[in-house]
C-alpha cells in the first residue's frame, strides 16, 4: 500500500469509527426514550445536540489546522468524542445526556475540517472531490455500522453498553492516528503575500463561501432530519419493529457511502471539476425522496422502503464531499482548513436546528405528513442560494 493510500485509509477509518456512536444513537432512540421518559421531540434531538459542538468549534479548529498542522487535532478530536460518549452512557437524565452529546460534538468539530485538510494535501487536483468524498464515506459508513450494531447490542445488553462500545472504537482510532499519521512530504503551502489578509479574515469576507455554507446548511438539516426520525417514523407510521426499522436507516447510510464517492467522481470527471451541478442534482433528489416518504405509511412494501431509503442515502447524504472540496478550493490551500471549518460551522447549525424544528412541527401538527412536505419545500431556498455561488474550475492540467 502506498503512503497516500495508507493515510487516506487511516483517515477513512477515523471518520468511520467517530460516527458509529453518534449516528447509531438515533437507531436506539426509542430505548433511550423509554428509559429516560422522553418526549418524541426529545428522542429526535440527540443529533441536534451533538452538532452544536461542530457549529461552535469547526471554524477555529480549521484555523488551528492551517497554522499548526493536522495530527494533533486529529488525535484530540477523537479523544474528545470518545470521552463524551463514555460519559453520555452514564447519563441519568435528558439534560445530562444532551450536555454530554454536545461535549462529544466538540471533538467532531475538531476532527472533520482537519481530516478534510489532510486529504486535500494528499490528493492530486484531478481526484480531489473523489478522495474527499471517499473520506466523507466515513460518516454514512459509521452510521450504517452504528444502525446495525447498536440496536443489537442495546437489545441484548442495554443502550448504555452499546454506547460504551462505540466510545471504545473511537479511542482505538485515536491511538492508530497517533501511531500512523504523517503529513505529505511534498506539500508546500505558499506564504501569504505582504499586506494580505489573514486566513480567518479572508474566509469570513468571502461572499461565495458564505453563500455555499448557507445553502448546504439546508442540505445538512434535511439529511439529519432523515437520520434522526426515519426509525421513529417507520415504527409509528409503518408499524415496524425497532430492529426492522433500523435496517432501513443502515440501508440509507449504505446509499450515502455510494453517493459520496459517486458525486465526487461526477464532479471530477463528468463535470470537469465543476462543483455546483452535483449539488443541484443532490438537492432535487433529496426533495423528491422527502415528498415520497410523506406519502408512505402502513402497508408500504419492503421493496419500496428499501429503495426509498437507499436512494435518499445516495442523494441526501452523498453530496458532502463535493461541498468540502468546493469550500477548500474557493479559499485556496493557505486557508482550506478555515474555509471547511466555516462550512461545517454553518451546516452544523442547520443540523442542530433542523431536527428540533421538525420534531416540534410533528408534535404540533399531530403527524408527519405536513412537516415532511415543508422539509421538501425548504430545498427550493437552498437551490436558490446555491445558484448565486460563482463556480470555479481549477486551471491547468487535470
Amino acid at each position: 500500500m502506498t503512503g497516500r493510500a495508507r493515510i487516506i485509509a487511516l483517515i477513512l477509518g477515523a471518520q468511520t469509527v467517530a460516527n458509529v456512536g453518534p449516528l447509531g444513537i438515533p437507531a436506539i432512540a426509542s430505548l433511550i426514550r423509554a428509559d429516560l421518559g422522553l418526549s418524541l421531540a426529545q428522542a429526535g434531538s440527540f443529533l441536534s445536540a451533538y452538532y452544536i459542538g461542530p457549529s461552535l468549534v469547526s471554524l477555529p479548529a480549521g484555523t488551528l489546522a492551517d497554522r499548526w498542522g493536522v495530527k494533533r487535532l486529529l488525535v484530540l478530536g477523537q479523544v474528545v468524542i470518545a470521552a463524551g460518549l463514555l460519559a453520555a452512557s452514564m447519563a441519568g437524565s435528558y439534560a445530562a445526556l444532551v450536555a454530554l452529546m454536545i461535549a462529544a460534538g466538540f471533538g467532531y468539530g475538531m476532527l472533520n475540517p482537519t481530516s478534510t485538510k489532510a486529504v486535500m494535501g494528499w490528493s492530486p487536483p484531478a481526484h480531489r472531490a473523489t478522495l474527499v468524498g471517499l473520506k466523507q464515506v466515513g460518516l454514512p459508513f459509521g452510521g450504517m455500522v452504528g444502525a446495525a450494531l447498536l440496536p443489537a447490542l442495546a437489545v441484548a445488553l442495554g443502550w448504555r453498553v452499546a454506547v460504551v462500545v462505540s466510545a471504545a472504537l473511537i479511542a482505538a482510532g485515536a491511538l492508530a492516528t497517533l501511531v500512523i499519521y504523517r503529513d505529505p512530504p511534498e506539500v508546500t503551502v505558499p506564504a501569504a503575500p505582504p499586506g494580505s489578509r489573514g486566513t480567518m479574515t479572508s474566509v469570513l469576507a468571502s461572499r461565495d463561501l458564505w453563500l455555499l455554507a448557507l445553502a448546504t446548511a439546508i442540505f445538512a438539516a434535511m439529511q439529519t432530519v432523515w437520520m434522526s426520525f426515519l426509525v421513529l417514523y417507520l415504527e409509528s407510521a409503518a408499524g415496524l419493529t425497532l430492529l426492522a426499522a433500523s435496517r432501513y436507516l443502515a440501508l440509507a447510510q449504505l446509499g450515502g457511502m455510494t453517493g459520496r464517492v459517486l458525486f465526487g467522481m461526477l464532479s471530477d470527471r463528468l463535470f470537469g471539476g465543476r462543483r455546483r451541478l452535483p449539488l443541484v442534482l443532490a438537492g432535487i433528489g433529496s426533495a423528491a425522496c422527502t415528498l415520497a416518504i410523506a406519502g408512505t405509511g402502513a402497508g408500504a412494501s419492503s421493496i419500496w422502503l428499501a429503495g426509498l431509503a437507499f436512494v435518499f442515502g445516495v442523494v441526501g447524504i452523498g453530496w458532502n464531499g463535493v461541498q468540502h472540496t468546493w469550500m477548500a478550493e474557493l479559499a485556496g490551500p493557505r486557508a482550506a482548513g478555515t474555509a471547511v471549518g466555516l462550512g461545517l460551522a454553518v451546516s452544523s447549525a442547520g443540523v442542530t436546528l433542523g431536527p428540533i424544528a421538525f420534531g416540534w412541527l410533528v408534535q404540533t401538527a399531530g403527524g408527519y405528513r405536513g412537516p415532511w412536505l415543508g422539509l421538501a419545500v425548504s430545498m427550493v431556498a437552498a437551490l436558490g442560494i446555491l445558484a448565486l455561488v460563482r463556480d470555479r474550475r481549477l486551471a491547468g492540467p487535470r
